[in-house]
Parts: structure tokens; C-alpha cells; sequence
């Protein structure tokens, strides 16, 4: 049987792999589970592999299943992300899927007169014209903390 491919194979990854960078932590643990059940194949892919297929580092695949071969009863909640410190956001993902949004275009595109973004011209904008109150500072850190989650590479 002939092997099926598929049409713009690295443009449709791509799009997934956009998909699955997420921070919401169910799709996080379904993306763990479905490592990990590549695993348990039989003459199924290596760490590295399934590294290279969900776009993440082999220490990450190496860690879940270390996590997994430390207890004495398997059990896969293990692999669920456990609740982090500190105060969550009061912005709700639309609205920080806005703010990524505008961000993606230089200031001039949505009719000021600066070249660049930065945190008080944000913060100005977001008030004016979305109703959307940050300081300075946090504004500064949305910026940082997107543009990070936009560059991120997975390490080898």
C-alpha cells in the first residue's frame, strides 16, 4: 500500500504546531498524552522524534516519561501542569489575543504617528480606543511576554 502524503506537508505543520503552542494547560496535557502514547508503540518513534513531530525539546519528552516511570502505579495525572504561583490575569484571552493582534502591526497601521510600540504608547492606545486599562509596566511585560511566545524555538 502506497504511503499517504500530503499537499504543502511544511505549510500545514506549521499551522498546527502555531495551534498547539498554547498556554492553555488541557491541550498542554493532551499534547503530553499523545507523547506519551507514542511511546508505548511497539517499534514506535524515539524521544527524539516525537520531539521533532510536536516541535519540542527531547528533554521535555525524556521528562514527562521519567515522571511517569517514577511511580510504582502508573497513573497519567502526573503529567497534568500543577497551579503556579502568583495572581492570575484579569485580561481575558480575547483581549489578550487583541493586544497580540496589534502588535503584530507598527503603531503607524492603526493611526499613530510612532514607529515602534512601546509600553506607554500601549498603554494609551489599549484605554482610548478598547476600553482596556494597564499600566506602563504591564503593558511592557504583555509586549515582552508575546514576543516571546511568538520567537520561541524549541532547543536542541
Amino acid at each position: 500500500m502506497e504511503r499517504l502524503t500530503l499537499k504543502n506537508a511544511a505549510q500545514i505543520r506549521a499551522q498546527i504546531l502555531s495551534v498547539l503552542q498554547t498556554d492553555n494547560p488541557d491541550i498542554q496535557y493532551i499534547i503530553r498524552l499523545n507523547a506519551i502514547l507514542l511511546l508505548t508503540m511497539k517499534d514506535g518513534p524515539s524521544a527524539i522524534q516525537i520531539a521533532d513531530l510536536y516541535g519540542l525539546a527531547r528533554q521535555t519528552v525524556t521528562r514527562w516519561a521519567k515522571r511517569l516511570n517514577s511511580q510504582n502505579k502508573p497513573d497519567i495525572e502526573i503529567l497534568k501542569d500543577k497551579a503556579k504561583p502568583g495572581r492570575n490575569t484579569r485580561m481575558s484571552p480575547k483581549q489578550i489575543a487583541e493586544i497580540d493582534k496589534i502588535l503584530k502591526h507598527p503603531p503607524t497601521e492603526v493611526g499613530l504617528n510612532k514607529e515602534v510600540w512601546t509600553g506607554a504608547l500601549l498603554s494609551e492606545y489599549l484605554k482610548d480606543r478598547h476600553n482596556i486599562e494597564l499600566k506602563t509596566t504591564m503593558c511592557q511585560r504583555w509586549m515582552r511576554r508575546l514576543e516571546d511566545k511568538k520567537s520561541k524555538t524549541p532547543r536542541r
